[in-house]
């Protein structure tokens, strides 16, 4: 038990996200008892065992279904170690077994553009309420003094805003608030056409016009699909400093997390 929970904490540290399944319930005939625990990772390797065979395989199945889910909760499952009825296992044992999956490790990834103070700030904010920053910048001063405040994991990518940038997708929560005009226009023209859960535009109305005009002239994304981006990013709380932009910017990504 210890191994697992010493992976667990590993894995957590690491920036990984994994399910602890525990059973927390036994009756009849079962493979082990009540505390019986296993880690799952993402990839479908496990550190420990609660049974093994298709019991196993199951749970971890049902594991890895909860991981792809953008907001996972708890989830206590049922298995029956019969060869037929709900929830069978297709095994004569006879017993039943309940398992809590419980989620840990990085939240819900958020890829800021830009090591300045509005992304330092949006960086260490959006941290405090569950998210994961991942800190993108071109300018690799910017990233050092980043990876020393420790305000997220930082990338530092080409001057094109192409190479060197993390992987994204639909999950991913993004924000571009770079130094400049150009270096946002870079970076929207690199994730626009990548399906994600948010994007936002640090900039005014003017800005956006200009900008949008810009991607669609140069055929680098069509209206439909700028349609979806939050330009001026942020709820209109009213406030100028990094600090306060970024308490807007995380304001509208739990607005958007939450559906509401």
């Amino acid at each position: 038990m210890r191994e697992v929970l010493e992976a667990f904490l590993d894995d957590i540290r690491a920036g990984r996200r994994g399910v602890l399944a525990t059973i927390v319930r036994a009756s009849g005939s079962t493979p082990r008892t009540v505390g019986a625990r296993m880690l799952v990772r993402e990839d479908g390797t496990a550190v420990g065992t609660i049974g093994g065979g298709a019991f196993e395989a199951m749970v971890i199945a049902d594991a890895r279904d909860l991981l792809a889910q953008a907001e996972p909760v708890p989830a206590v499952r049922r298995y029956a170690f019969t060869e037929s009825g709900e929830d069978a296992l297709g095994m004569a044992c006879g017993g039943t077994a309940e398992v809590l999956l419980e989620v840990g490790g990085r939240g819900a990834r958020l890829i800021v553009f830009g090591a300045g103070h509005v992304g330092l700030a949006l960086a260490r904010l959006a941290a405090t309420v569950g998210f994961a920053p991942e800190i993108v910048d071109d300018r690799p001063e910017f990233c050092e003094a980043a990876r020393e405040a420790r305000a997220g994991r930082v990338f530092a990518c080409d001057e094109a805003y192409q190479e060197g940038v993390p992987a994204i997708d639909e999950s991913c929560y993004v924000a571009v608030v770079t130094r400049c005009h150009r270096t946002d226009r870079l970076a929207l023209a690199r994730v626009v056409r990548t399906p994600t859960r948010y994007l936002g535009l640090i900039g005014s109305r003017r800005k956006r016009t200009v900008i949008f005009r810009d991607l669609v002239e140069a055929g680098e994304a069509t209206a439909a699909e700028l349609a979806r981006v939050r330009c001026p990013i942020g709820l209109p709380l009213g406030g100028e400093t990094p600090e306060e932009i970024a308490v807007s910017i995380v304001a509208e990504l739990l607005q958007v997390k939450h559906a509401r």
